[in-house]
């Protein structure tokens, strides 16, 4: 990991669900890479791709077309992506960061707008976030950002993203 290695961070405690990210994403890249989604307690929140340093969709894409890039980001060729059935890449992602789109791409993930950001432009989203949630930052320095509001808020979404789902019950024979 480079210390100047940037990463899109979410404080969902400021969020107010306005859809501006999203709307953005569309808007450069002709479909979202950031998804809104609504909690079971109401709560909008946008899931996005997190660029992990060890990045489990890239181990599960048993098609190479994911790749950790020099700069720490995630990217998704979406030449060889085959869109296969198991879907492994969605399944791996613990923050629901990669998404079917339904169209000619068969799944789509945050690149952290690539050409914006070899004009030296910041993410469009960040741009356009109307709170200053949303912040294209190291990781270093997403740390200093992690307040306790944002992990209350931060566990909510992660709790809708990937609920923990208990075992049922067994019945005992009688």
């Amino acid at each position: 990991m480079s210390a100047d290695e940037k990463i899109l961070f979410i404080d969902y405690s400021r969020c107010i669900g306005c859809e501006s990210c999203e709307s953005a994403c569309r808007f450069v890249h002709g479909q979202p890479r950031i998804n809104m989604t609504r909690t079971v307690g109401g709560i909008m929140a946008p899931v996005y791709c997190r660029h992990c340093e060890s990045a489990s969709c890239v181990k599960g894409c048993t098609r190479g077309a994911l790749m950790k890039a020099a700069d720490g980001m995630v990217l998704l060729n979406p030449v060889l992506c085959a869109g296969c059935e198991t879907k492994n890449c969605i399944l791996a992602c613990p923050f629901g960061g990669i998404f079917c789109t339904g169209l000619d791409d068969a799944v789509a993930k945050c690149d952290l707008c690539q050409h914006r950001r070899a004009m030296g432009m910041a993410p469009a989203c960040v741009e356009i976030c109307p709170c200053g949630a949303m912040h294209y930052v190291t990781r270093q320095e997403s740390l200093a950002l992690q307040t306790a509001e944002y992990e209350a808020a931060h566990r909510k979404v992660m709790e809708h993203v990937r609920p923990v789902l208990s075992p049922s019950p067994r019945k005992e024979r009688g």
